[in-house]
């Protein structure tokens, strides 16, 4: 079974996510030093990066998981819709950039494929 590491410090998120996706083993990391920790315990084959974290920027943390593993899939889902954040998290190492406004199916959708 595939894994993935969720990124976010709401709860009500993670939830949603777990309920919605299926068949995969999901982790959950409220901030970025977690997310550091337990992606290199458990290598997941996808990370789901919000941008706004309560001890450093997502950014930051994809830096920081791509100077450990190079091939890490990371997808950034964010409430923010900026265009400089999306520049920013790409260039930071992300593969992706998603507003949560796009909708549930849709992130779904994404995840699937990424996992397929």
């Amino acid at each position: 079974m595939k894994s993935m590491l969720i990124v976010d410090d709401s709860e009500m998120f993670y939830r949603l996510m777990k309920r919605a996706i299926k068949n995969v083993k999901l982790e959950w990391a409220k901030s970025g030093e977690e997310a550091l920790k337990l992606y290199r315990e458990t290598k997941p084959a996808l990370v789901l990066m919000d941008v706004v974290l309560p001890d450093m920027s997502g950014i930051e943390a994809i830096r920081k998981i791509k100077e450990f593993d190079k091939d890490a899939k990371i997808i950034v889902l964010s409430g923010i819709d900026n265009h400089a954040i999306k520049k920013d998290s790409v260039n930071a190492g992300a593969d992706e950039y998603i507003s949560k406004s796009a909708g549930l199916n849709y992130i779904v959708d994404k995840v699937e494929k990424e996992l397929s």
